[in-house]
């Protein structure tokens, strides 16, 4: 199918109008919950370096004009990012370090469309800070009118507002941000399944995956599904936050599947648009980094502002903490035992940051967990579900069935050489000679905390690897007890000392880095307790990585 020659934006704007499914989406005057005044925004998100601010807004009607975002006595003209005008992207560099400025954002006749609001750049890479803190989680995705599978949009708001009640420096949201699957949901379970999925896609934004983003009718379905999974979640709660939101299977618009019937990753094209496009509106990228070469995969695109990457970003704090932060989905490689989950030039990048000793605390962020598995297929691991060893299987209290993992069975289509990248990474992490390995992740549905000693014949004990999963914003069922037959599980071959035990619920990770030691904390709540106690919600663990 081609895309309609005659789909002119005046079109595209009625059509936008009238369409029952955007119609559906609320909109609300502000989503801030604080008493700032959002005026006629729909959602704002910072991301931040020490030198440069880019903001991702949309507001809920076309502002006058070009929107201008005033930085201090600067001003900066927004750049359109969607057919109908109504979402932009800022971008504003030479900033001063450690500065915290004053910004608003004007319509075209000079109308202040928002109160205003403080961010400020992090220090001056050579700066030595002594304490910086941050927040991070996963899987906040889901449309709210999902109830089924995805906590309500309330709860998953009280559970990020308690979350900043702590007044991070930066968010960290591992993965996951997006659900709305095509072919995994559509095409890959049973028919009945499917029939009611297509029910509901259709209700509220049905995506035609022969036609592109941006400029067609899919847009006005994006818009519609996506919508809600990020407005109504952040409004404009993180606009003195900056965020880092890396990409895993589900922003690409799929589940990770593979078996005779489909193979959904390295992403097609219509995942690549539908992802691309739904970053570009609501996501801010990852800013450019010294240490984080420009020819990655990812970065440069003509459509994205200059040194903006799209896969593997950087947080860095002066010399006190960096974290890097990698998309291990959309360049995905089948290519045996020469595989990976992330290509060659990322895995350079992870090694020399690794070796290099400038920072006082280094982390990994990898959007797909280290340590732990629950017999998937895009895991650095062969494990899969043991089903046909009655040994493996026992039933829970509740009479559903548990099931352990196995290597004694393949794994279809499973690439041995993402285990062997698997190794390298980890050999990297546990060869530093001033700091301990560490590692967030996301994916699992889990939150938990342990130190890996041994990886098959990797010895880490000399300098364990601390694997910590960062806890679920969005899940309400589909945890992977449920979903796949077992909780997660020490992937087999490695050998873990538990220092948070793993649970299957919603909840955060709070890290206070000093340059002796992280401090790391986990929250933990799930349905069917009170929704109250998220208010005053405190951590289950606490370990201090010296």
């Amino acid at each position: 199918m081609t895309r309609d020659a005659s789909w002119t934006r005046r079109r595209f704007i009625s059509a936008a109008a009238t369409a029952a499914g955007v119609a559906a989406v609320p909109r609300l005057h502000t989503f801030a919950d604080d008493g700032w005044d959002a005026g006629t925004l729909e959602h704002l998100i910072p991301a931040a370096s020490h030198n440069r601010f880019a903001i991702k807004a949309s507001f809920n009607a076309a502002p006058e004009g070009v929107p201008v975002l005033k930085v201090g006595n600067r001003h900066t003209p927004g750049h359109a990012t969607d057919s109908a005008g109504r979402f932009f992207s800022f971008d504003i560099g030479d900033l001063d370090p450690g500065v915290e400025f004053s910004l608003q954002i004007f319509d075209g006749a000079g109308e202040p469309l928002c109160d205003t609001w403080p961010l400020q750049t992090f220090p001056d890479p050579n700066a030595e800070p002594s304490h910086v803190r941050l927040v991070a989680y996963t899987c906040a995705g889901g449309h709210p009118d999902d109830g089924d599978w995805f906590l309500p949009i309330d709860v998953r708001r009280r559970l990020l507002r308690r979350a900043l009640d702590f007044q991070p420096q930066a968010v960290i949201a591992v993965g996951d941000h997006i659900y709305w699957d095509q072919r995994t949901e559509l095409e890959n379970r049973s028919e009945e399944y499917g029939r009611r999925q297509k029910a509901f896609y259709e209700q509220v934004g049905w995506l035609d995956r022969g036609l592109p983003a941006l400029g067609t009718r899919n847009e006005i379905s994006l818009k519609a599904a996506v919508g809600p999974q990020i407005s109504q979640l952040y409004g404009t709660l993180l606009r003195s936050t900056p965020s880092y939101f890396v990409s895993d299977d589900h922003d690409y618009f799929e589940n990770d599947d593979a078996d005779p019937r489909m193979v959904t990753f390295p992403p097609d094209h219509y995942q690549l648009e539908f992802a691309r496009f739904t970053r570009n509106a609501y996501l801010p990228e990852f800013l450019p980094d010294a240490g984080r070469p420009l020819a990655m995969p990812g970065t440069g695109a003509g459509d994205r502002a200059p040194g903006i990457s799209e896969a593997f970003g950087t947080f860095r704090y002066g010399r006190l903490v960096e974290a890097l932060i990698y998309d291990c989905a959309r360049f995905l490689s089948l290519k045996g035992s020469h595989a990976g989950l992330i290509p060659p030039e990322a895995e350079q990048w992870l090694s020399e940051r690794t070796r290099n000793q400038g920072v006082a605390q280094l982390l990994h962020v990898p959007s797909h967990p280290f340590g732990w598995s629950a017999g998937k297929w895009r895991e650095w691991y062969p494990d899969v579900a043991d089903v046909g060893d009655a040994a493996g299987v026992a039933v829970t209290a509740a009479g559903k069935m548990r099931i352990g993992l196995t290597t004694d069975r393949e794994k279809y289509m499973w690439q041995s050489g993402w285990w062997h990248q698997h190794q390298r990474i980890l050999e990297s992490l546990t060869s530093q000679k001033r700091r301990r390995g560490i590692v967030l992740s996301g994916d699992l549905h889990a939150i938990g905390h342990a130190s890996l000693e041994r990886s098959d014949d990797l010895d880490l004990s000399d300098n364990p690897v601390h694997s910590i999963l960062t806890g679920t914003l969005g899940t309400r069922n589909g945890w992977p007890s449920d979903y796949r037959g077992t909780p997660p599980l020490s992937a087999i071959g490695l050998h873990h000392e538990t220092r948070g035990e793993v649970f299957e619920k919603n909840g955060f990770t709070l890290l206070d880095i000093t340059p002796g030691e992280v401090t790391v904390r986990l929250f933990a709540w799930k349905t069917g307790e009170p929704s109250g106690a998220i208010d005053t919600l405190e951590p289950y663990h606490t370990y201090t990585i010296s």
